[in-house]
């Protein structure tokens, strides 16, 4: 498209989006990084080995402050096995804020390979986050362990 048909804050917008594309989305510098994945697992309460049914990015329908994030990532996992603690479920749902960044690029990866037995499946910590009294969600956002099939991970 010419630069004349787009006006200031398209090409702006369109710039940025380049930009973002040509980085990828990674943690800012400032940012904590998380402890390596061993020590994770070490750490983790709950393990399974789960394939993604479902992901989906909108609006989450929760009230919060002015500051937090409206839309949130979903994502429906389909247990096939418990590694590590107990979970009676077959399935489960994990959400997750837009940032900090989670591994959003293998998740998505996972959810596109659903269905191609023996490439669908990795192993996740099913993250547990109290956000009331008697309320709580399975937390991607937090450092959670989890290993992913080697196709599906993204350059970091």
């Amino acid at each position: 498209m010419p630069k004349a048909l787009l006006n200031p804050h398209m090409r702006l917008s369109f710039t940025a989006i380049l930009a973002l594309l040509a980085m990828g989305l990674r943690p800012a510098a400032g940012l904590p990084q998380c402890p390596p994945q061993e020590e994770l697992l070490a750490k983790a309460e709950i393990v399974v080995e789960a394939r993604v049914k479902s992901l989906s990015i909108g609006e989450s329908g929760f009230l919060g402050t002015k500051d937090s994030p409206t839309r949130w990532i979903r994502a429906d996992l389909e247990i096939k096995r418990v590694i590590k603690g107990k979970f009676p479920g077959k399935e489960a749902t994990v959400y997750g804020a837009v940032y900090p960044p989670g591994p959003f690029g293998e998740l998505t990866a996972m959810a596109l390979s659903y269905g191609f037995d023996g490439h669908d499946t990795f192993e996740w910590e099913l993250s547990r986050r109290e956000i009331g009294d008697d309320v709580a969600l399975f937390s991607m956002n937090a450092c959670n362990y989890h290993k992913f099939p080697d196709g599906a991970v993204a350059p970091r």
